[in-house]
């Protein structure tokens, strides 16, 4: 497996991680507090609509039992506020019934019965002056309890109905007054009290008999299957039915307290839950909508970090190989030092050889030696190249010491020619032409040779080096009202902003890993901004690179002094 490969699987493992971290911390409270809302909101809302059909029915039964206390009440006071003789006239009761019309045109008929079950008096629309109810249960319990409240039967009308007997005992005889109550206006009581379209409320007797008509379940008299739960006299018992084709219901049971009666109140959950229903589909999109915006922020978030980890890593990469190079730099320094005095030694002895030759030749006649002229050359030519070497091993221990700074006077067109002379193999190797443009009379500044040499050769190496091959580096110097300004020009590619921006900043470095440490402009920086001066670069993208120093003609002497005093510590 290769490094990349390596690599790539590692950060493929780290994005796993923390995306499934992002993941489970984001979508599990997220889907925690949708399935919280949901449950809450069901309970709640089951509480509201348990609560609201509760209300409903009890409402209803008060009505109910209202209507029927009123009837009662109507028909004892008639009873027991009047006098058998004329209860018993046809024209007095037709009177009482038609008063008791006006004010509710709930009864059907009116009758005074004798205690032989016989008609003594009738007022309604049916033939019933000879009818016999001697045999009827509801003549037989009212002779019982006095007072009695029927189900609904057909009798001898042939119509449902239900009646209200009472029973008066007077000094002279007994009798019953009978009301029959007509069913229209219990079912116009029931119907005012609908709550939508699909619900429903009727009246059940104790042996599923409707007392009333249904909308779903079937006309009066009727036998429903419908469970009636055990429910407390004063209480409303809720659960769920079954209505109409498998529709489910939620029904409220309550008996009535003056008439052994329940009453049922039905209405439709798929009503009545849907805005529930509503809702929670609500709360799902935007728990699936926060859940997509999770995972969608989840993968971005993750893709960033990783894209930053291996930025940080690439970064750190980097510093390790500047640190790397930069010691392997400190080494090659040390040795260079090394080698240079190292040489200085034979090429002391070669300069005295070449001297005591030419001191030999001194003493010789030059027309008796066939090669004399060619041993002078040869001798001058030794003496001149040995200088050169010494030139350049003191340019390598002035390079490869750490020196103090000075204050001596520079001769700046020298300077740079020594700089060129120290990179003039390299730049050949390469077919690079370094073409000096001295000002003929440029000022002598006071600064340190041996830093600014520095500097000089660190911005010609780059200049190379952006080059590459074939092209030529152009360094120039002219006098300017600051002191001195020299200008290295090179035909490289040159550089965007974003290099432009960060080209002084310590590791920074265009070159690839292991090959360039990053310090040597910001080293330059750091030395000219010691010195009093500055450097300034204009470039722009395949046009090349003009560095530009600007020196005054006298380093500070705080500067100097500061510098020297931290060379000394």
């Amino acid at each position: 497996m290769t490094e990349a490969q390596a690599s790539r699987r590692k950060y493929a493992r780290i994005y796993r991680r923390i995306l499934v971290t992002l993941l489970l911390l984001a979508l599990t409270p997220l889907i925690a507090l949708g399935v919280f809302c949901l449950n809450r909101i069901n309970a709640l809302y089951d509480e509201k609509i348990n609560a609201g059909i509760e209300a409903l029915t009890n409402s209803k039964r008060r009505a109910l039992e209202t209507f029927v206390a009123e009837r009662l009440a109507q028909i004892k006071t008639l009873a027991f506020t009047h006098p058998y003789a004329e209860l018993a006239r046809h024209e007095r009761l037709s009177e009482f019934f038609t008063i008791m019309q006006q004010n509710s045109h709930s009864f059907a008929d009116l009758g005074i019965i004798g205690m032989d079950g016989r008609h003594v008096a009738y007022v309604g629309p049916y033939d019933l002056h000879d009818a016999d109810y001697s045999n009827e249960l509801w003549f037989r319990e009212t002779l019982r309890k006095g007072l009695y409240i029927s189900d609904v039967f057909m009798g001898f009308r042939q119509v449902p109905h239900f009646i209200i007997a009472v029973l008066r005992h007077t000094g002279e005889r007994s009798f019953i007054m009978r009301a029959t109550i007509d069913m229209d206006a219990v079912d116009a009581l029931l119907e005012r009290h609908y709550s939508g379209r699909n619900s429903d409320a009727f009246l059940l007797n104790s042996q599923g008999v409707l007392q009333s008509m249904s909308r779903f379940h079937g006309e009066v008299m009727g036998k429903v299957n419908f469970p009636v739960p055990d429910v407390p006299k004063d209480g409303v018992a809720t659960f769920t039915a079954q209505g109409e084709q498998g529709r489910p219901m939620l029904a409220a049971v309550a008996p009535l307290k003056t008439i052994r009666w329940f009453l049922v109140v039905e209405d439709d959950v798929t009503e009545s839950l849907r805005p529930l229903q509503r809702l929670k589909m609500f709360i799902v999109v935007l728990v699936a909508f926060g859940g997509v915006l999770v995972i969608a922020g989840a993968l971005l978030c993750s893709r960033l970090l990783i894209e930053s980890l291996a930025e940080a890593d690439k970064k750190q990469a980097h510093i390790d190989a500047r640190l790397l190079q930069s010691s392997k730099m400190a080494a090659l320094g040390k040795m260079a030092a090394g080698v240079a005095h190292e040489i200085n030694n034979p090429l002391m002895l070669i300069q005295e050889n070449a001297g005591w030759i030419r001191d030999l030749l001194a003493d010789e006649d030059p027309a008796k030696m066939q090669n004399f002229d060619e041993i002078v050359d040869s001798t001058a030519k030794i003496e001149s190249h040995v200088a050169r070497a010494k030139g350049i091993t003191q340019r390598m221990l002035g390079f490869g010491r750490r020196m103090n700074p000075g204050r001596t006077e520079i001769f700046l067109n020298q300077l740079a020619e020594q700089a060129i002379a120290m990179l003039k193999t390299e730049a050949t190797a390469r077919n690079i032409e370094i073409v000096q443009e001295p000002a003929p009379h440029l000022p002598v500044i006071l600064s340190d040779q041996a830093q600014l040499e520095q500097v000089f050769i660190n911005i010609i190496d780059n200049a190379i080096d952006a080059i590459g091959r074939d092209g030529k580096v152009t360094v120039s110097a002219e006098a300017c009202p600051e002191g001195v300004r020299i200008s290295f020009k090179d035909t490289g590619p040159g550089m965007d902003e974003e290099t432009r921006r960060h080209i002084f900043d310590p590791f920074f470095t265009t070159k690839n890993v292991g090959e360039g440490t990053g310090l040597g402009l910001a080293i330059c920086y750091s030395i000219l901004g010691k010195l009093g001066g500055r450097i300034e670069v204009v470039s722009r993208p395949g046009q090349g690179a003009t560095f530009i120093i600007t020196l005054p003609l006298e380093a500070p002497v705080v500067q100097e002094e500061a510098i020297g005093a931290q060379s000394a510590t």
